[in-house]
């Protein structure tokens, strides 16, 4: 039975107002804490007197557990439901980054990678919510573009929080002030934001649903995760690429590379915004397709098809989470799982050691590396799809559409 808490908002028929409400502000609080890392990790590197092997540590830390929040998803989502989930990760996130600013005050190396700890349970139960919120809380009609404008979000966030970092220090305080600030987030969004109906995740139950066939979970999280890895190749190595590669300024090759962010948070604007008449088989392998072509091009010296790569790239992921919510309604949170999994996966890859194999190769063949992973990723997209549109669910929504 559901039970109505705290005060409701209503909203649009089919919408359930509270769970997209809290799946976008949850997503801000991850993307603005997740992205003021950035500007302030040089600083604390050096007040901490961290080596550049133990700040890659951190990163991957946080990485990993968030990965083991993802894989164990099935068991907390029983017994939370998704907005408490996510009223606790805004708890869990306001504690992580206070320990970051605390870390800084005390001049503790140990108190901050127990905030990397902390925030990555804070990551994975919200990256997890989030996906799950947008599946149960817009209509089909609307669930690609709540997704659009979900991912978007993150895009947003990124952009203000080295803003938010730069204006906290020019009003006079360090850069723990950012993340003390910051940590006041949570508990207000925890007892101001409101409460909804009690909402589970569909965790599938044996017997009672069609299975997915563990090597198609595999191929559909490496599809995604080599996605990531293209996305990560172009926005941590472009600049390098164009500064030594071609000889470029820093400021000329930073234009690319705002460009390539501008775009990425456009496209993903304009899909939350507009309801494309395509269908998203067809978005997919067209965006992985455009994306190589525009790697293609930039490889040739025509560097403005490197920034628009953020364009071509803004529809994938969203519309990959609205196809997967559509073929498995059933096994939306274990085929999420595996989804998130697989971004994990070469998220600590990368930080373990991404950045250093790319060196290796050298600056212009570091770059080859997007148009390999958007090769792959395509493969696999293309593999996955086969193969489900032979699964018997699929075979019964086909049956079930005839006229």
């Amino acid at each position: 039975m559901r039970r109505v808490v705290g005060w409701r908002l209503p909203g649009p028929d089919g919408f359930n107002t509270p769970l997209l409400i809290a799946a976008f502000v949850g997503l801000f609080f991850f993307g603005t804490l997740d992205n003021g890392r950035g500007p302030a990790y040089p600083k604390i590197m050096a007040e901490l007197a961290l080596t550049n092997r133990q700040g890659s540590l951190l990163f991957a830390l946080t990485s990993l557990i968030s990965f083991f929040m993802t894989v164990f998803s099935s068991r907390w989502l029983r017994i939370l439901d998704l907005m408490k989930g996510m009223r606790l990760s805004w708890l869990i996130l306001s504690l992580a980054s206070f320990l970051i600013g605390l870390s800084g005050t005390l001049q503790s190396p140990i108190t901050l990678f127990i905030a990397a700890i902390i925030q990555g349970v804070g990551m994975g139960i919200t990256g997890m919510n989030m996906n799950l919120m947008i599946e149960a809380g817009a209509p089909v009609t609307h669930r690609r573009r709540a997704y659009g404008g979900l991912h978007a979000t993150y895009g947003v966030a990124s952009f203000l929080a080295p803003l938010l970092f730069t204006g906290v220090q020019f009003i006079g305080f360090g850069w723990e002030g950012f993340f003390y600030g910051l940590a006041c987030l949570g508990p207000l969004l925890f007892f101001l934001m409101p409460r909804g109906e009690e909402t589970f995740a569909k965790v599938p139950v044996k017997n009672q649903s069609a299975p997915v066939p563990l090597l198609l979970l595999i191929l559909m999280g490496m599809t995604v995760g080599t996605y990531v890895a293209s996305e990560i190749v172009i926005s941590s190595r472009l600049v390098l690429f164009l500064e030594e590669g071609h000889s470029l300024t820093n400021a000329r090759a930073g234009l690319y590379l705002s460009g390539f962010f501008i775009l990425l948070m456009a496209g993903r604007l304009f899909l939350g915004l507009v309801d494309l008449p395509v269908k998203g088989p067809f978005l997919l392998v067209g965006s992985l397709l455009l994306t190589g072509i525009f790697c293609w091009l930039g490889k040739q010296g025509q560097f403005l098809f490197f920034s628009l790569t953020g364009l071509s790239m803004s529809v994938f992921f969203p519309s990959y989470m609205d196809w997967l919510a559509s073929t498995f309604p059933e096994n939306f949170q274990k085929v999420t799982a595996f989804v998130l999994s697989g971004i994990g996966i070469h998220l600590v890859a990368m930080h373990l050691g991404f950045g250093h194999l790319a060196e290796l190769l050298g600056v212009i063949k570091a770059m080859d590396l997007a148009l390999y992973l958007t090769g792959a990723s395509l493969c696999l997209l293309g593999i996955s799809l086969t193969w489900v549109s032979y699964l018997p669910q699929s075979k019964q929504r086909a049956t079930n559409n005839t006229p």
